[in-house]
């Protein structure tokens, strides 16, 4: 399993950015314990489980909410190690603004969802060198994403499998637990595969009033203030958590 990883990474690596051969060395010692954390591309549910197995993060990893079959999760219990692999993607997506510092981003973020053509939208525009090649630990997550069956390259191109439409990650917080988060990201798959509950959002926004808009907005400050269409996802999602919402 090291070698498959460490090869697709590898060929990842090489890819989009020739000529650093001379890192090959650091990445195998400090991501090989990161190797076997996965399973195999035939195992299902599809995904990874960071850290010491319990029979609760085990259970919790395996349940099949209603787009579980179509997600790939990541399963973090380290928050740092989380937002290390996603700082380029959330860059790229506009989610964040380019003013927002790594440093700043990693200390905040606990959770995060892509469609996985985003990703490979990212990884394209990687390429062409119309962005910033990845950091390691971002390469990372390509290793995985192509170990695991999720994306591959066609014609020179990143592109999607197939295998899962969405990928996900969560870690536990101070203030938030693993579960919470979880279930905010999985909001986040919900709302892009379930027109209903993604026109209730809207329309419960639309008819918010100036003020509490504008409150609600104080709120979701570290979010790209220009990018509107998250912004809405974002209130709406912390909404239907404030519910209870449970994904069946």
């Amino acid at each position: 399993m090291k070698k498959i990883f460490f090869l697709s990474f590898w060929i990842v690596l090489l890819t989009i950015n020739p000529g650093r051969s001379e890192i090959l060395e650091d990445l195998w010692n400090k991501y090989v314990p990161l190797a076997d954390s996965g399973p195999s591309q035939a195992e299902a549910p599809i995904g990874r489980l960071f850290g010491a197995p319990t029979p609760e993060r085990d259970a919790i990893y395996k349940d099949n909410w209603r787009y579980r079959s179509e997600t790939y999760e990541l399963h973090f219990d380290n928050p740092v190690d989380l937002a290390r692999t996603v700082f380029g993607i959330a860059l790229h997506a506009g989610d964040i603004d380019d003013t927002i510092k790594q440093e700043q981003f990693i200390g905040g973020v606990l959770g995060y969802h892509y469609r996985t053509a985003q990703i490979t939208d990212w990884l394209n525009d990687v390429v062409a060198q119309k962005v910033s090649s990845p950091s390691l630990d971002e390469g990372v997550l390509i290793g995985m994403l192509l170990q695991d069956g999720v994306i591959h390259i066609q014609e020179g191109r990143f592109q999607p499998t197939g295998r899962a439409g969405h990928v996900l990650a969560a870690a536990p917080g101070k203030k938030r637990t693993f579960e919470g988060n979880l279930l905010h990201e999985r909001l986040h798959v919900l709302w892009d595969e379930d027109k209903v509950f993604q026109e209730q959002g809207k329309n419960a926004w639309k008819n918010l009033s100036d003020s509490d808009r504008a409150e609600a907005l104080k709120k979701l400050a570290r979010y790209a203030s220009g990018n509107e269409q998250q912004l809405i996802e974002e209130w709406a999602i912390y909404r239907a958590e404030t519910t209870n919402m449970h994904i069946r």
